[in-house]
């Protein structure tokens, strides 16, 4: 048994060669074959998804390449009908391979030049012979045996005739794609019922001799010719003025040869390779050709489509939407089974078209905006394509935040830096506001030589870069801002961040700065502010001075290393005095109406007198609490001490309001009345994220407002209130942030301070950043109890 290709294909040929006869049958399975056609339905996804008239064109072609392969290695083909009447649809079949086969002439010469001793005519002629033709009618007529020879004679003329008026055949039998022979017959009529694969058992039976010896007409039918070819050869050349006809009989190990090659050769090479394969998809394939002409038509109106009204660049996700557009156009006029393959070809134009210079960066920012600006190298010495310009990233979203001290707003952009975000953008804006008050200066690195880098950290997940130019982080404004109207607050210029990033922020000594002060101070707070203030002790000796921190410090960090910048400050706007209870936060812009007011916290203090002295001729005292009704021993001295404080929340719109406790927004009364008391916010958890109550945010998202200031007005008393914060930004195993001192911060007395906290957080592993829920952002993060304290500090 031989076999040219699987036989669970659509289209296939299996062969029987009996050695013995030397003769070899060929049986073409495909879906001219109607049994075959029937099982087309266990491809019922392929038929789905592509469709029928693009899954049947492609089992079409391939089946007619393959009976033009047996009508050119065979010397008898014998073609079958259904029924008893000729099927008409066979002479536009045969006139598509004969056209086929002349296109295809030359190149069929090519494949049989590399079979070894191949005869001289079969390469010249391209084929064996012009086979023979015999046709097998399954299906008896309805007229008497003694009839059927007279019927099978007229059939014979009648297909004769239909075959010369349509020329499949003609005179010199060269020139066709077979021959019909002139004195033998060549129909040939079933003479009882039986189904298909009975009748080939039958045949092969008789053949190969096996079984009982019985009488078979069609086998004498088919004798007749094989005998004739094996060994005369055939000669159904009409006319009298025609050429000899040629009829190879190969040896099988040639003719083996040369049908695997040839089989190859129609089975693999593409319909686009050869113009006789573009001829055979052309005439088979009328629908798919209508449907390619109509796509094609439709195919500049998709893109014009897409190209309609584009910006100069645009972000992949705009990408989309017009190309979803544009498809939608192709599927609604466009017919047949090309609309997939044409859906095809437009996504890839206008994917090029988008990658031709009109891509936007879309590197998200800390906040997670994409970046606006055209695709862009951030630094010149990337390795990235030079031909990209260098710009810096830029989202085009704005927001507003207050200074440090929280008297002056300004347009903060979106942050791309960590550095950006935590001091770049307040040290611009407090040259002109806080620049001149007090500041407490945190630990930070301070390198001993200009080569220095950052500190290799296990379980860093990414590579942090701090030494970015400042200069490149602050852009253009754009339409786009969450915040008011640009003119509101003054432009920060790029030169003015420039000028202060030089400056040298890291000295160890606090003083106020030169020229007339933001307020107006009286000389009796001047002289308090003007004191000496007590700071932790922190030793640079125990620290590295080559190596820094890539990260903001938190309780996990390694020993001996600093940040190369500080996210916290603290900062003295002056005298306590500066504060009113009745009147509130006057000077503070953007707050809530009834919300800029600090909470009365009374703590009742209980002084232990004793005669030990403490480093620098001061002693420092317990305080305690004292309970109602009890008694106050002999040397001890109890008083109540008044300390207001404040936990602001800052949202993106510049909404600024206090809390009255953990997770609830301070509203006082028309009259300025505060009943609430700071109980609750010192010595509990308070959230470090909460809904804001903008008036913008009516039907609308409400944005996230975060605890971004600590207010703490001091007490005019022996006492020293201290802070020292603690900040979780996100749920466990997240670490805690801390300032980076060993001690607690010790404010001087009567004085109005504020503790600004980080935008964001960041780890040797990831940024934390404000939760995406508003529902849950009260328990995402938290600024941890005992962030304030009191201690007593009295000289001697």
């Amino acid at each position: 048994m031989l076999q040219f290709s699987k036989i669970n294909d659509e289209s296939s040929i299996e062969g029987y060669f009996c050695s013995k006869k030397k003769i070899l049958f060929l049986y073409c399975y495909n879906i001219y074959d109607t049994n075959t056609l029937v099982m087309l339905d266990k491809h019922e996804d392929n038929l789905f998804e592509k469709g029928f008239l693009h899954y049947f064109s492609n089992l079409r072609d391939t089946s007619t390449r393959h009976l033009l392969f047996l009508f050119l290695v065979s010397h008898i083909c014998v073609v079958t009908n259904a029924s008893s009447s000729f099927d008409l649809n066979y002479i536009q079949l045969f006139k598509t391979l004969d056209s086929v086969r002349t296109k295809l002439q030359g190149s069929v010469a090519e494949v049989l030049k590399t079979v070894p001793g191949l005869p001289k005519d079969w390469l010249t002629l391209g084929r064996l012979c012009s086979p023979r033709v015999l046709f097998y009618f399954e299906q008896r007529p309805p007229v008497l045996d003694e009839n059927l020879k007279s019927l099978q004679h007229l059939m014979e003329d009648q297909i004769y005739r239909l075959l010369r008026k349509c020329r499949v055949i003609t005179n010199v039998c060269t020139n066709s794609l077979f021959a019909i022979p002139s004195n033998q017959e060549f129909v040939f009529f079933k003479p009882k019922q039986q189904d298909r694969f009975t009748f080939l058992l039958e045949l092969l039976n008789d053949t190969f001799e096996i079984g009982n010896e019985s009488p078979n007409d069609f086998r004498e039918f088919l004798s007749q010719h094989i005998t004739l070819a094996q060994t005369e050869g055939f000669s159904d050349n009409v006319g009298r003025h025609v050429g000899p006809s040629i009829f190879v009989l190969p040896p099988a190990r040639v003719w083996f040869d040369a049908a695997f090659k040839l089989f190859d050769f129609f089975t693999n090479s593409t319909a686009n390779g050869l113009k006789g394969f573009q001829l055979l998809r052309s005439i088979l394939d009328v629908e798919g050709q209508f449907s390619e002409a109509r796509c094609l038509k439709v195919l500049p109106l998709a893109l014009a489509a897409y190209q309609e009204n584009l910006p100069s660049h645009y972000s992949s996700q705009y990408h989309e939407n017009k190309k979803t557009q544009a498809k939608a156009l192709l599927s609604s006029h466009g017919r047949g089974p090309a609309v997939q393959k044409f859906l095809g070809r437009l996504d890839t134009e206008c994917d090029r078209f988008w990658r031709n210079g009109r891509r936007m960066c879309e590197f998200p920012s800390i906040i997670g905006n994409p970046c606006i600006q055209p695709v862009h190298r951030v630094h010149a010495e990337e390795s990235s394509d030079s031909k990209l310009p260098v710009l810096p990233h830029m989202s085009g979203v704005r927001y507003v935040s207050a200074c440090s001290c929280g008297r002056r707003q300004a347009n903060r952009e979106d942050p791309y830096d960590v550095e950006y975000a935590n001091s770049g953008f307040y040290r611009l804006i407090e040259e002109e506001c806080c620049g001149r008050l007090r500041h407490v200066t945190f630990p930070i690195f301070k390198p001993s030589s200009d080569h220095f880098e950052p500190a290799n950290l296990k379980g860093a997940s990414k590579s942090m870069h701090f030494a970015r130019d400042v200069e490149k982080l602050i852009t253009g404004t754009e339409d786009l801002s969450l915040g008011p109207d640009e003119n509101e607050f003054p432009a920060l210029s790029v030169d003015h961040l420039s000028q202060v990033a030089a400056d040298d922020h890291e000295e160890s000594q606090t003083s106020l700065g030169k020229g007339e002060a933001a307020e107006a101070i009286d000389e009796d707070n001047l002289m308090e502010i003007a004191g000496t203030h007590e700071l932790p002790a922190v030793s640079t000796r125990d620290f590295s001075t080559t190596e820094y921190l890539p990260c903001m410090l938190h309780v996990n960090s390694p020993s001996g290393i600093l940040p190369r910048y500080s996210s916290w400050s603290l900062v003295c706007l002056g005298s306590s005095s500066l504060y009113s209870h009745n009147a509130g936060l006057s000077d503070q812009p953007g707050f809530l109406a009834g919300s800029g007011f600090l909470l009365p916290w009374d703590i009742p203090v209980r002084l232990h007198h004793n005669e030990s002295n403490g480093l620098d001729g001061r002693r420092t005292h317990n305080l305690g609490y004292s309970g109602k009704g009890k008694r106050v021993k002999q040397g001890q001295h109890e008083f109540t001490v008044k300390i207001f404080i404040g936990v602001e929340y800052e949202c993106p719109r510049g909404h600024r309001f206090m809390s009255s406790s953990p997770g609830r927004i301070l509203k006082a009364t028309g009259a300025g009345l505060v009943k609430d008391s700071a109980q609750l916010i010192t010595q509990n958890d308070v959230p470090l994220y909460l809904p804001c109550p903008c008036p913008y945010n009516r039907g609308g998202k409400a944005l996230i407002a975060q605890l971004m200031r600590l207010h703490v007005v001091t007490p005019k008393a022996a006492v020293h209130v201290t802070v020292d914060p603690k900040v979780r930004p996100a749920p466990p195993p997240c670490p805690e942030f801390v300032t980076g001192f060993t001690e607690p911060i010790q404010l001087s007395p009567s004085s109005y301070w504020i503790l600004r906290f980080p935008y964001v957080y960041e780890d040797e592993n990831q940024i934390y950043t404000h939760p995406k829920e508003n529902a849950r952002a009260a328990q995402h993060g938290y600024l941890l109890k005992g962030t304030c304290g009191v201690m007593e500090l009295a000289n001697e």
